[in-house]
């Protein structure tokens, strides 16, 4: 005897075990995480679930979908009792799905335990059904059903556990996967083992028992068994969503106390004026435990600003999230002070207004900060303003003088340390910096605090006092500043006498209108006052200005007209004393303008050594010198007349000074003595040990050596026996007064005496009367120079010289 299937009822029996097998993997996840006794509640309740599925399955689809042509009813104990296998089977499978590896043995195991589970649970379930017609099995539809099940749940339970894993394919994958092949195993054996089973229609049994269930009370006690499925289904998604929430919120958690304890980032939280959390580089930066933290205020712990700005922050509306900074300078518990940069967050924990508050040391940072500012705005050696420092408050003080009302009175002084690169090149730089330094200190104790001082660089220092009372103190101002620099110097026990030179300026609105115009007038009157001989001061005024202006267009002419060779050589003659006559020239650079203007030699010299010129000039004077004396000696060869030339500092000390004098001596065939180097007392005192080596190689070429105004220097006795000096010349200054003043008749007579003694030559400079020739002569001169014999010319008109031979 058959029967049919309802098709939908029977698609619904195959969802089941679908549905129910999913549990495997949730379960099984969450009976190995949970270490407590509960654990084993989740085995039962787990186990109860998926056995009453599959139970729930085997009704609909083997007896309910399952239609024959007699009613059919069911013993109440003998279901119950069908059910018992299964959730015992699925208690085990879950078991062993919850090992660490589930592979070999194990997997075969879990599939041969299903397996029996599901079968007992089949078979027990038929044989509750009670029907007036006997049923029997055919034995090979049963081996094919338990080896289909065997089979398809060991496919799937290796799914789930190591083929999903290989692939590295989702949770969501891996738990699909595994539940259709479940359901598919069980599936497949039901209905396979329905088609081994037959009912004989020749044996007739009762019609019923009391106790038997109807068709339609067994599909409500399926609907009943599949209501704890739901709801364990429910209570796992949640379980593990919950569990999932809990331990990425455990993790966060961890890493953020991890990441706060390890951070050197400070973080805390501030609720009203105390610190309610702080973490370890908060404790290190303060210098104080987290136990004392709380127990003293924000204003204590970080000052009154911080304080002020973190409660001004708490009471500000703001976005959610917005952040608020801040630098503050705080004391930390040792007495240090340290610089940090807070970020503040209004927030609110457990219904309290919180301050979130983070920080960090920035202390290098601003002590990089203030080493730049102080590189920027003041010099280092002295620590004085800067230049860039200066310039921005004169200008500023520029701006106030022309918006002001009244007439404000101001001064810019410029100073210069006269001298200071001898004194550098004495004692060294060392020794130097500490003068500039003390030098400084001096000038800064007669500045008041409104007044600005500053180093320019080397040793020129400016100072721009503000605001003065009256005119008259700024003669009281110079002459102080004057006075208390000439003060000696004490280093080391050594004296040093170190003066200064000053040149200032009245500022005037309508005639400065920037700092580099102010300086420029400073500057120019500096140099008036270097040119006074130092240790003075000069006030700026516009004809000074010109005289400068007239001194810079000079210069650049000058060294046009040096390249071009356009300077000429005058030549004044020197006669023998005793018999007036002819024995030389001395030789002297004049220089006419392109315009005509002859610009007198005390006012270009100057010029040429304040732009180095100086010495192109004498290398000039050597050569046109030794030309001239070339081409008199060609037209009387027997002549021994002579040329000296006046050389420079910057000229002997030219390297090409010597070579300059071998070449023109050679080319133009210069006799020796013929050329003679007229030098001043300081060039030759400046340094004897070198000094003496250069003047010997002069005279090997043939030169002869004489010091020029002799008496006006710093002649020393105790070297002047030393030097290989043929001639000296008494200056100008003592023939003028030689027959009005007794003093400069002693000096000329020490002079000739002192020459005598050293058998040096004498020659006189500046005579231009007879008288001082007749009284020179006597004295014992041996030559005389000057406006009496004959003037400076061209070398054209000295030959005429020659004719009174």
């Amino acid at each position: 005897m058959t029967g049919e299937y309802h098709q939908f009822i029977a698609l619904l029996a195959f969802m089941l075990p679908v549905f129910a097998t999913s549990l495997v993997l949730p379960v099984s996840d969450r009976f190995k995480v949970i270490r407590q006794p509960s654990r084993y509640l989740w085995l039962l309740a787990g186990g109860a679930a998926m056995g009453a599925g599959i139970g729930a399955m085997h009704f609909i689809g083997s007896l309910l979908a399952f239609q024959l042509p007699f009613p059919l009813q069911y013993d109440l104990k003998q279901t119950l009792l069908s059910v018992t296998p299964m959730m015992a089977a699925c208690g085990v499978l879950i078991v062993l799905f919850s090992a660490e590896l589930l592979t070999g043995w194990f997997l075969h195991l879990s599939a041969l335990a299903l397996a029996a589970g599901v079968g007992a649970s089949h078979y027990l379930g038929m044989e509750a059904i009670v029907s007036p017609v006997k049923m029997y099995y055919s034995t090979g539809p049963v081996i094919v059903a338990g080896s289909a099940l065997y089979l398809l749940a060991w496919g799937g339970l290796s799914w789930g556990k190591t083929l999903a894993g290989r692939y590295k394919l989702s949770p969501v994958a891996t738990q699909l996967g595994l539940s259709l092949l479940l359901g598919l195993a069980v599936s497949a054996m039901y209905f396979v083992a329905m088609l081994a089973g037959y009912f004989a229609p020749d044996t007739i049994l009762t019609n019923s028992q009391p106790s038997a269930l109807s068709v339609g009370q067994l599909a409500g006690m399926v609907a009943i068994a599949g209501l704890p499925l739901i709801l364990l289904g429910i209570a796992v998604t949640l379980s593990r969503r919950i569990g999932t929430m809990a331990t990425l919120l455990k993790q966060s958690e961890d890493r953020f106390r991890q990441l706060a304890d390890t951070t050197k980032t400070a973080i805390f939280t501030i609720v009203g004026d105390r610190i309610t959390y702080a973490n370890p580089a908060l404790e290190k930066i303060i210098g104080l435990n987290k136990e004392a933290l709380p127990l003293i205020s924000v204003h204590d712990l970080f000052g009154r600003q911080f304080a002020e700005y973190a409660g001004s922050v708490a009471n500000t509306e703001s976005l959610p999230g917005h952040a608020s900074h801040e630098s503050f300078e705080i004391e930390t518990a040792q007495g240090d002070q340290r610089w940090l940069y807070f970020s503040f967050t209004r927030a609110e924990i457990a219904y309290q207004p919180t301050l979130l508050v983070s920080a960090f040391d920035i202390s290098a940072q601003k002590d990089a900060e203030q080493k730049v500012h102080r590189l920027v705005h003041s010099d280092q050696l002295t620590d004085l303003a800067s230049r860039a420092l200066f310039l921005a408050r004169l200008g500023d003080h520029l701006t106030v003088l022309g918006r002001a009302e009244s007439d404000v009175l101001s001064m810019l002084v410029l100073l210069d340390l006269d001298n200071f690169k001898l004194i550098n090149d004495t004692y060294g730089h060392t020794q130097g910096d500490q003068l500039l330094m003390s030098a400084a200190e001096r000038i800064r104790t007669l500045t008041r605090k409104s007044d600005t001082v500053a180093r320019l660089g080397g040793d020129e220092f400016v100072m721009l006092f503000e605001e003065l009372e009256s005119i008259n103190h700024i003669e009281v101002i110079a002459e102080r500043i004057i006075n208390t620099l000439a003060q000696p110097y004490i280093f080391n026990g050594k004296k040093i006498d170190m003066k200064a030179s000053m040149g200032m300026v009245v500022l005037n609105a309508s005639h400065h209108s920037a700092p580099d115009e102010v300086l420029h007038d400073a500057d120019v009157a500096l140099i008036r006052a270097k040119r006074q001989g130092g240790a003075s001061w000069v006030i700026f005024d516009q004809q000074m200005d010109a005289t400068m202006k007239r001194g810079r267009q000079l210069q650049s002419e000058l060294k046009k007209a040096i390249a071009e060779h356009k300077l000429q050589l005058f030549y004044q003659p020197i006669y023998s004393a005793r018999d007036h006559q002819l024995r030389g020239f001395e030789s002297l650079a004049r220089w006419r303008r392109e315009n005509g203007e002859w610009v007198s030699p005390a006012e270009f010299i100057p010029l040429a050594e304040e732009a180095g010129l100086i010495a192109d000039i004498g290398l000039w004077c050597i050569e046109t010198a030794c030309e001239q004396i070339g081409r008199w000696n060609a037209r009387q060869p027997d002549s021994d007349y002579y040329v000296s030339v006046n050389i420079a500092s910057d000229s002997f000390g030219d390297e090409r000074f010597a070579t300059c004098i071998e070449m023109s001596s050679e080319s133009h065939r210069v006799r020796r003595g013929q050329l003679k180097l007229e030098l001043t007392e300081r060039i030759l005192l400046a340094n004897t040990d070198n000094m003496l080596e250069k003047l010997h190689k002069l005279i090997s070429l043939g030169c002869e050596l004489l010091i020029d105004d002799f008496g006006t220097g710093y002649s020393s006795l105790s070297y002047l026996h030393l030097l290989p000096v043929a001639t000296l010349k008494i200056d100008r200054s003592f023939v003028i007064n030689l027959e009005k003043n007794d003093s400069s008749m002693s000096v000329v007579k020490t002079i000739i005496a002192l020459a005598k003694s050293l058998e040096m030559s004498i020659v006189a400079e500046g005579v231009e009367t007879r008288a001082q020739a007749d009284l020179l002569s006597d004295l014992g001169v041996n030559q005389l120079q000057g406006y009496y014999f004959g003037r400076p010319v061209a070398a054209g008109e000295a030959e005429a010289f020659f004719a009174r031979v």
